[in-house]
């Protein structure tokens, strides 16, 4: 097959660091499956492909189809052929979200808080890696794993509320936004303070792992480029560390497999909930997320309506 004859040679061009990879094994199997390679593929067969990805958005959609276009002109301009064209509009995507898994990595307001509330580590008294429960807390506020990694200590200002009480204000690249809850806040607080983590090695030995002296809030961790452990310096790898370490659960929901744009997700989708609709339109959950369109919002609209059901 063409796929399997091109495939690492374009990966080597063009995966950089992402999850491409994943992508193209998953076009060769549905070759495989339907006996039809890429080149000939009608919409049928790319059905078959999207629903093997199991995305849980249009958006993730539309990168896979991004990737398979590239990969066909790829392989058409090393053989000389005509270039593919394959199209899918928004609507097809709809009926091809992987609702069940979607469902596994959306949370509710409570389970949010559930989550919450078992980060909040302490050590004799002492609490500690704040920096792990203030990611998950800045990606229900909003924030993209960039948005967390990239966010200074300059970048944010400390204010009073009417009511005295503290508010964080945090001056993004393409927003601000602001937080209010106390307890977010003083995290943060904390997390500016924090100097070291403490996490439980596999042989079951506490170790302390300093960080780096850093005018970031979440501080990469201080170890050389080329430790196991230089993956502790991305938000969102870090976080799914903590998760896959076995020590957070949550019934109905897949920890292992929940990402910072999962989280993100929950609460936009929180927000549209009819709970909600007094406080939050479609125009205010648009701004806060700093959504270039809102017409993306509808079909999350539907799984507000389903996860948080209107009281009668």
């Amino acid at each position: 097959m063409l796929t399997e004859k091109y495939s690492e040679n374009f990966l080597e061009l063009y995966d950089k660091a992402n999850n491409k990879g994943e992508i193209i094994n998953k076009i060769i199997e549905t070759e495989k499956i339907t006996g039809v390679e890429l080149l000939d593929w009608d919409d049928a067969h790319i059905i078959i492909f999207l629903k093997s990805c199991e995305s849980v958005s249009p958006v993730a959609l539309n990168k896979k189809m991004v990737v398979l276009r590239k990969f066909a002109n790829f392989i058409c301009k090393k053989e000389k052929l005509p270039i593919r064209t394959y199209s899918m509009d928004d609507g097809s995507f709809l009926q091809l979200i992987d609702k069940k898994q979607l469902m596994s990595v959306t949370l509710s307001y409570e389970q949010y808080t559930h989550i919450k509330n078992q980060l909040d580590v302490t050590d004799g008294g002492e609490t500690v890696n704040v920096r792990d429960k203030v990611i998950f807390e800045l990606a229900w506020a909003s924030l993209t794993n960039d948005d967390i990694r990239f966010l200074k200590v300059t970048d944010i200002e400390f204010i009073k509320s009417e009511n005295d009480w503290d508010i964080a204000i945090l001056n993004l690249k393409d927003r601000i936004v602001r937080i209010d809850d106390p307890e977010v806040v003083a995290d943060i607080k904390k997390c500016i303070k924090e100097t070291y983590s403490i996490r439980t090695a596999k042989d079951g030995r506490i170790k302390k792992t300093f960080y780096k002296d850093s005018e970031y809030l979440v501080k990469p961790i201080n170890v050389g480029r080329t430790s196991d452990k230089t993956y502790l310096n991305e938000p969102n790898l870090a976080l799914q560390g903590v998760f896959k370490s076995g020590n957070i659960v949550c019934s109905g929901i897949d920890i292992e497999g929940l990402s910072l744009a999962d989280i993100r997700r929950s609460r936009l989708i929180y927000l549209l909930s009819p709970e909600n609709t007094d406080f939050f339109d479609i125009k205010t959950v648009s701004g806060i997320y700093n959504l270039k369109t809102q017409a993306s919002l509808s079909w999350l609209r539907n799984i507000a309506e389903e996860l948080y059901p209107k009281v009668k």
